[in-house]
């Protein structure tokens, strides 16, 4: 079961420096590194609550969880091959297109819900430094025009810190969230590109 293959692989890179080559089979030839998936049924690729058509299920979350683990430890450069192996008797070729498709169909959802996710950050930023420049603005004038007080002194004071965590939020967004966003936009770009294999035992 996939259970047990991500806790092999897991303790399995304690021991190996990272080196995807002595993780994963490599073929040279191709340049791929190759991801083995042990299943016992066809229905373990998806979500187990999903009913709709194979062609339009959710992968499993698990599955795809161990995918990405997987895809981070090998270098971007390389393509990935995708290998489920399953009992001989319950092959089924038609079924196995149907599958790759949902897979794909699946891929390519997640693509496209981290370009939303990415752009909806851009328009953050966007707004988030319309209201810090403002911000900073109206407590620039309030110190200037103010008299000194207790509250002539707070009030400015909090604009300009409101101001302050805005701009400090732009920089989150571009420097950390919209990197990690692209990151998985990459992986998941890769695996949509991977060859998917079946292997029978």
């Amino acid at each position: 079961m996939l259970k047990k293959l991500v806790v092999v692989n897991k303790l399995f890179v304690v021991n190996k420096y990272n080196d995807p080559k002595k993780i994963y089979r490599y073929d040279s030839k191709s340049k791929s590194f190759n991801i083995d998936i042990s299943l016992d049924y066809y229905r373990d690729i998806h979500n187990e609550w999903d009913y709709s058509p194979d062609k339009f299920k959710d992968l499993d979350e698990e599955l795809l969880k161990y995918l990405e683990e997987c895809s981070l430890e090998i270098p971007l450069k390389n393509k990935v091959i995708i290998n489920f192996f399953l009992p001989q008797k319950i092959k089924d070729v038609e079924r196995e297109e149907k599958i790759i498709i949902g897979f794909k169909n699946h891929i390519s959802y997640k693509i496209r819900n981290k370009l939303s996710v990415k752009r909806n950050m851009i328009r953050s930023t966007l707004l988030y430094g319309v209201w810090g420049v403002v911000l900073l603005f109206v407590a620039y004038l309030l110190q200037k025009f103010i008299h000194h007080s207790f509250l002539g002194d707070l009030i400015p004071e909090g604009f300009l810190i409101g101001g302050w965590v805005l701009l400090w939020e732009i920089f989150s967004i571009v420097f950390f969230q919209i990197g990690e966003v692209n990151k998985k936009i990459k992986i998941y770009k890769r695996l949509l590109n991977s060859d998917v294999k079946y292997n029978y035992i």
